[in-house]
């Protein structure tokens, strides 16, 4: 197992968080919570889960493998950066970029693209042959900063919420004012955890939706 950080929806409190718990569940990953934050949740789990949760996950938007997590204030992030040996994720001439996240109204003290850019110049300081690539880069660093923490590793996968948007009650051939929407459809079916290739059963369809979304991940 490795340590992983998931950034998820902040359009709940609970659910984000059961929802991805009943995936792992489903899907018989073993887990262990080692932190609830706001709007992140770290863990530690087989990395290839994240294959899971991309394809299954409504309320998740990131992953990602974490290298350090520590005080949420410049001076310790630097530290932990320069202690975190982050020369050693990078392969020879492979290009990276620096992403920052702030999570709700957490440390605004801190400029998310100053530290983007300090945290890159340490890096190149530890690695100069590596190359800056904002765009298309071969490896993506990330930092979430949430309450009095930040949180840092490597991008493993980003969960877009467009697909959901496009399978909105009112995107389909006919409509009803109660319809669920896609992701609520899609994280309702994951808390009731069907196994890829099981039969799931809605006997109140209604417009289909929680059944098209158990198609869409495999039942």
């Amino acid at each position: 197992m490795q340590n992983l950080f998931l950034l998820v929806s902040g359009e709940h409190e609970v659910l984000p968080v059961s929802e991805v718990k009943a995936i792992l569940e489903a899907e018989g990953y073993t887990y262990e919570i080692v932190e609830n934050l706001v709007q992140v949740l770290r863990l530690r789990a087989d990395p290839d889960c994240v294959n899971v949760l991309k394809r299954r996950a409504a309320f998740t938007r990131m992953c990602a493998v974490e290298l350090f997590s520590c005080e949420a204030k410049l001076a310790s992030i630097v530290k932990a950066v320069q202690s975190a040996n982050l020369q050693t994720f990078l392969l020879e001439n492979e290009s990276f970029a620096v992403r920052v996240k702030h999570v709700k109204e957490y440390s605004q003290g801190i400029n998310g693209m100053a530290l983007e850019g300090k945290i890159g110049s340490l890096i190149i300081d530890m690695r100069p042959e590596a190359k800056v690539r904002l765009r298309g880069p071969d490896k993506t660093f990330v930092g979430v900063l949430t309450g009095d923490r930040f949180v840092f590793g490597t991008k493993l996968a980003e969960i877009p919420a467009k697909p959901f948007v496009e399978r909105r009650p009112r995107k389909k051939p006919f409509f009803h004012p109660s319809a669920m929407t896609a992701k609520l459809a899609r994280c309702m079916v994951n808390l009731a955890r069907p196994k890829n290739g099981e039969v799931v059963l809605d006997p109140f369809c209604g417009t289909g939706t929680m059944l098209i979304e158990a198609k869409l991940i495999g039942c």
